[in-house]
Protein backbone atom coordinates (compact mmCIF):
# COMPACT_ATOMS: atom_id res chain seq x y z
CA UNK A 1 0.00 0.00 0.00
CA UNK A 2 1.47 3.19 -1.21
CA UNK A 3 1.68 6.02 1.48
CA UNK A 4 1.91 8.74 -1.03
CA UNK A 5 -1.48 11.33 -0.70
CA UNK A 6 -3.34 13.19 -3.48
CA UNK A 7 -6.67 14.73 -3.49
CA UNK A 8 -9.10 13.68 -6.28
CA UNK A 9 -12.20 14.63 -4.50
CA UNK A 10 -14.83 15.60 -6.85
CA UNK A 11 -13.10 14.58 -9.90
CA UNK A 12 -14.03 11.93 -12.41
CA UNK A 13 -11.44 9.67 -13.94
CA UNK A 14 -11.99 7.12 -16.95
CA UNK A 15 -8.80 3.97 -16.35
CA UNK A 16 -8.57 1.53 -19.23
CA UNK A 17 -7.20 -2.16 -18.86
CA UNK A 18 -8.70 -1.79 -15.27
CA UNK A 19 -8.69 -5.75 -14.86
CA UNK A 20 -5.07 -5.88 -14.90
CA UNK A 21 -2.16 -5.36 -12.85
CA UNK A 22 -1.80 -1.72 -13.21
CA UNK A 23 -5.00 -1.19 -13.86
CA UNK A 24 -6.12 -2.23 -10.30
CA UNK A 25 -3.33 -0.09 -9.12
CA UNK A 26 -4.54 3.03 -10.78
CA UNK A 27 -8.50 2.57 -10.30
CA UNK A 28 -7.24 1.36 -6.41
CA UNK A 29 -5.48 4.49 -5.99
CA UNK A 30 -7.62 6.88 -7.89
CA UNK A 31 -10.48 6.30 -5.77
CA UNK A 32 -8.38 6.36 -3.07
CA UNK A 33 -7.97 9.52 -3.42
CA UNK A 34 -11.68 10.72 -3.83
CA UNK A 35 -11.78 10.50 -7.82
CA UNK A 36 -14.96 8.95 -9.40
CA UNK A 37 -13.84 6.48 -11.20
CA UNK A 38 -15.13 4.82 -14.51
CA UNK A 39 -13.09 1.50 -14.98
CA UNK A 40 -13.53 -0.30 -18.47
CA UNK A 41 -11.88 -3.59 -19.39
CA UNK A 42 -12.94 -6.13 -22.32
CA UNK A 43 -12.47 -8.62 -19.12
CA UNK A 44 -16.11 -8.38 -17.30
CA UNK A 45 -14.81 -11.51 -14.55
CA UNK A 46 -11.75 -9.00 -14.07
CA UNK A 47 -13.84 -6.11 -13.38
CA UNK A 48 -15.83 -8.44 -10.43
CA UNK A 49 -12.75 -7.26 -8.42
CA UNK A 50 -13.95 -3.78 -7.82
CA UNK A 51 -17.50 -5.07 -6.81
CA UNK A 52 -18.80 -2.73 -3.22
CA UNK A 53 -15.55 -0.46 -4.04
CA UNK A 54 -16.87 3.23 -3.12
CA UNK A 55 -16.48 5.70 -6.09
CA UNK A 56 -16.03 2.89 -8.73
CA UNK A 57 -18.32 2.05 -11.60
CA UNK A 58 -17.05 -0.88 -14.16
CA UNK A 59 -17.85 -0.98 -18.13
CA UNK A 60 -16.58 -4.32 -20.14
CA UNK A 61 -16.09 -4.23 -23.41
CA UNK A 62 -13.45 -3.65 -26.72
CA UNK A 63 -11.85 -0.61 -26.51
CA UNK A 64 -10.48 -0.98 -30.18
CA UNK A 65 -14.41 -0.90 -31.05
CA UNK A 66 -15.29 2.80 -32.36
CA UNK A 67 -18.95 2.13 -31.50
CA UNK A 68 -17.43 1.23 -27.66
CA UNK A 69 -15.54 4.05 -27.13
CA UNK A 70 -18.97 6.60 -28.10
CA UNK A 71 -20.46 4.71 -25.70
CA UNK A 72 -18.00 5.15 -22.75
CA UNK A 73 -18.56 9.09 -23.73
CA UNK A 74 -22.12 8.58 -23.66
CA UNK A 75 -22.14 7.86 -20.52
CA UNK A 76 -19.43 10.34 -19.37
CA UNK A 77 -21.74 13.11 -20.89
CA UNK A 78 -24.73 11.84 -18.83
CA UNK A 79 -21.94 11.16 -15.19
CA UNK A 80 -21.23 15.12 -15.57
CA UNK A 81 -18.03 14.52 -17.56
CA UNK A 82 -14.34 13.67 -17.66
CA UNK A 83 -11.36 15.25 -15.84
CA UNK A 84 -8.92 12.92 -16.58
CA UNK A 85 -8.03 9.99 -18.95
CA UNK A 86 -5.68 7.17 -18.25
CA UNK A 87 -4.83 4.97 -21.26
CA UNK A 88 -3.66 1.64 -19.26
CA UNK A 89 -5.20 -0.82 -22.19
CA UNK A 90 -3.06 -3.05 -23.87
CA UNK A 91 -2.32 -7.06 -24.66
CA UNK A 92 1.49 -8.26 -23.96
CA UNK A 93 0.78 -11.73 -24.42
CA UNK A 94 2.55 -12.43 -27.74
CA UNK A 95 5.76 -13.32 -28.26
CA UNK A 96 6.33 -13.72 -32.14
CA UNK A 97 9.46 -13.10 -34.40
CA UNK A 98 9.37 -10.18 -36.76
CA UNK A 99 9.42 -12.73 -39.64
CA UNK A 100 6.67 -14.96 -38.48
CA UNK A 101 4.09 -12.18 -37.64
CA UNK A 102 1.06 -12.37 -39.37
CA UNK A 103 -0.88 -9.39 -40.64
CA UNK A 104 -4.11 -10.55 -37.99
CA UNK A 105 -1.67 -11.23 -35.31
CA UNK A 106 -0.32 -7.45 -36.10
CA UNK A 107 -3.54 -5.58 -36.46
CA UNK A 108 -5.08 -6.89 -33.08
CA UNK A 109 -1.42 -5.33 -31.57
CA UNK A 110 -1.79 -2.92 -33.11
CA UNK A 111 -5.53 -2.38 -32.33
CA UNK A 112 -5.40 -3.11 -28.19
CA UNK A 113 -2.75 -1.10 -27.85
CA UNK A 114 -2.39 2.17 -30.14
CA UNK A 115 -6.18 2.37 -31.53
CA UNK A 116 -7.38 2.39 -28.45
CA UNK A 117 -5.41 4.80 -26.99
CA UNK A 118 -6.38 7.54 -30.09
CA UNK A 119 -10.42 6.48 -30.22
CA UNK A 120 -10.26 7.19 -26.85
CA UNK A 121 -8.08 10.55 -26.33
CA UNK A 122 -9.85 12.47 -29.22
CA UNK A 123 -12.50 12.03 -28.00
CA UNK A 124 -11.75 13.17 -24.52
CA UNK A 125 -9.89 16.42 -26.47
CA UNK A 126 -13.32 16.92 -27.70
CA UNK A 127 -15.28 16.64 -24.80
CA UNK A 128 -13.29 19.09 -23.25
CA UNK A 129 -13.08 21.34 -26.09
CA UNK A 130 -17.25 21.50 -25.65
CA UNK A 131 -17.40 21.84 -22.40
CA UNK A 132 -14.79 24.99 -22.61
CA UNK A 133 -12.41 23.15 -19.61
CA UNK A 134 -9.12 21.65 -18.97
CA UNK A 135 -8.40 18.18 -18.69
CA UNK A 136 -5.36 15.22 -18.67
CA UNK A 137 -4.74 12.67 -20.69
CA UNK A 138 -2.05 9.64 -19.18
CA UNK A 139 -0.83 7.05 -21.02
CA UNK A 140 0.93 4.12 -20.17
CA UNK A 141 4.02 3.29 -22.89
CA UNK A 142 6.93 1.29 -21.83
CA UNK A 143 10.56 1.27 -22.39
CA UNK A 144 9.91 -0.96 -25.53
CA UNK A 145 9.07 2.54 -27.12
CA UNK A 146 12.99 3.89 -27.30
CA UNK A 147 14.55 -0.24 -27.10
CA UNK A 148 13.09 -3.09 -28.69
CA UNK A 149 12.10 -6.18 -26.50
CA UNK A 150 12.81 -9.32 -28.33
CA UNK A 151 9.45 -10.74 -30.34
CA UNK A 152 7.59 -8.37 -29.32
CA UNK A 153 8.03 -5.49 -32.47
CA UNK A 154 4.09 -4.98 -32.62
CA UNK A 155 3.82 -4.18 -29.10
CA UNK A 156 6.52 -2.14 -28.77
CA UNK A 157 5.94 -0.02 -32.12
CA UNK A 158 2.01 0.74 -30.24
CA UNK A 159 3.97 1.76 -27.59
CA UNK A 160 6.30 4.27 -29.58
CA UNK A 161 3.01 5.48 -31.64
CA UNK A 162 1.67 6.55 -28.18
CA UNK A 163 4.32 8.89 -27.29
CA UNK A 164 4.41 10.04 -30.59
CA UNK A 165 0.73 11.01 -30.37
CA UNK A 166 1.03 11.79 -27.09
CA UNK A 167 2.88 15.05 -28.58
CA UNK A 168 0.82 15.71 -30.78
CA UNK A 169 -1.65 16.19 -28.15
CA UNK A 170 0.56 18.02 -26.28
CA UNK A 171 1.83 20.66 -29.33
CA UNK A 172 -1.87 20.89 -30.86
CA UNK A 173 -3.88 21.03 -27.65
CA UNK A 174 -1.88 22.42 -25.33
CA UNK A 175 -3.01 26.05 -25.78
CA UNK A 176 -6.65 24.50 -25.16
CA UNK A 177 -6.02 23.60 -21.44
CA UNK A 178 -5.24 19.61 -22.73
CA UNK A 179 -2.17 18.16 -21.13
CA UNK A 180 -0.67 14.43 -22.27
CA UNK A 181 2.33 12.84 -21.01
CA UNK A 182 3.14 8.93 -20.31
CA UNK A 183 4.14 7.06 -18.37
CA UNK A 184 6.90 3.86 -19.49
CA UNK A 185 7.46 1.47 -16.37
CA UNK A 186 9.49 -1.64 -16.12
CA UNK A 187 9.34 -4.79 -14.56
CA UNK A 188 6.15 -4.29 -12.75
CA UNK A 189 5.14 -7.20 -10.46
CA UNK A 190 2.57 -8.00 -7.69
CA UNK A 191 5.25 -7.93 -5.32
CA UNK A 192 8.08 -5.99 -4.89
CA UNK A 193 11.37 -8.26 -4.75
CA UNK A 194 15.36 -8.22 -5.23
CA UNK A 195 16.22 -8.36 -9.04
CA UNK A 196 19.28 -7.70 -10.78
CA UNK A 197 17.29 -6.54 -14.28
CA UNK A 198 17.14 -3.11 -12.97
CA UNK A 199 20.08 -0.79 -11.55
CA UNK A 200 18.13 0.16 -8.57
CA UNK A 201 18.11 -3.42 -7.40
CA UNK A 202 14.52 -3.73 -6.98
CA UNK A 203 10.95 -4.70 -9.48
CA UNK A 204 8.42 -1.91 -9.79
CA UNK A 205 5.26 -2.29 -7.57
CA UNK A 206 2.12 -1.84 -9.35
CA UNK A 207 1.25 1.25 -6.78
CA UNK A 208 4.55 2.88 -7.62
CA UNK A 209 3.19 3.29 -11.19
CA UNK A 210 0.02 4.21 -9.90
CA UNK A 211 1.54 6.77 -7.94
CA UNK A 212 3.33 8.07 -10.76
CA UNK A 213 -0.14 8.20 -12.40
CA UNK A 214 -1.66 10.42 -9.83
CA UNK A 215 1.35 13.03 -9.97
CA UNK A 216 1.49 13.54 -13.41
CA UNK A 217 -2.62 14.19 -13.42
CA UNK A 218 -2.34 16.74 -10.86
CA UNK A 219 -1.36 20.01 -10.96
CA UNK A 220 1.97 19.61 -9.39
CA UNK A 221 2.76 18.36 -13.01
CA UNK A 222 1.24 21.58 -14.71
CA UNK A 223 4.21 22.22 -17.17
CA UNK A 224 4.62 18.64 -18.24
CA UNK A 225 3.26 17.93 -21.02
CA UNK A 226 4.07 16.08 -23.94
CA UNK A 227 6.86 13.82 -22.12
CA UNK A 228 7.41 10.41 -20.75
CA UNK A 229 8.24 9.30 -17.24
CA UNK A 230 10.18 6.23 -16.77
CA UNK A 231 9.22 4.63 -13.61
CA UNK A 232 11.52 1.83 -14.68
CA UNK A 233 14.44 1.53 -11.87
CA UNK A 234 17.14 2.61 -13.85
CA UNK A 235 16.68 0.33 -16.93
CA UNK A 236 16.68 3.02 -19.72
CA UNK A 237 20.02 4.56 -18.23
CA UNK A 238 21.92 0.98 -18.53
CA UNK A 239 23.82 -0.02 -21.45
CA UNK A 240 23.07 -3.38 -21.12
CA UNK A 241 20.68 -5.25 -18.98
CA UNK A 242 23.07 -7.60 -17.42
CA UNK A 243 26.07 -6.32 -15.81
CA UNK A 244 28.31 -9.31 -15.93
CA UNK A 245 27.59 -9.07 -19.78
CA UNK A 246 29.32 -5.53 -19.77
CA UNK A 247 32.13 -6.76 -17.75
CA UNK A 248 32.91 -9.69 -20.14
CA UNK A 249 33.25 -7.29 -23.38
CA UNK A 250 34.75 -4.14 -21.66
CA UNK A 251 38.40 -5.10 -22.67
CA UNK A 252 37.58 -6.54 -25.80
CA UNK A 253 35.71 -4.06 -27.78
CA UNK A 254 34.34 -0.81 -28.18
CA UNK A 255 31.18 -0.05 -27.00
CA UNK A 256 28.72 2.66 -28.31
Amino acid sequence: MSNVRFDYWGERVLVTGAAGLIGRALVCRFAGAGADVMAVDRDPEGLKVFKGVPRVTTVAGDLAREDFADEIFARIERAGGLDVLVNNAAITQHRTPLIDIDSRLWDEVIAANLRSVYLLSVRAARHWRDAGRRGVIVSLSSPGASRAHENQSAYDVAKAGIEALTRSIAVELGGAGVRAVCIAPASVVPDARETADLPSGRTTDPDQVADAALFLASPAAAQLNGSTLFVDGGLLARLRTDPSQEEATTHQVEVR
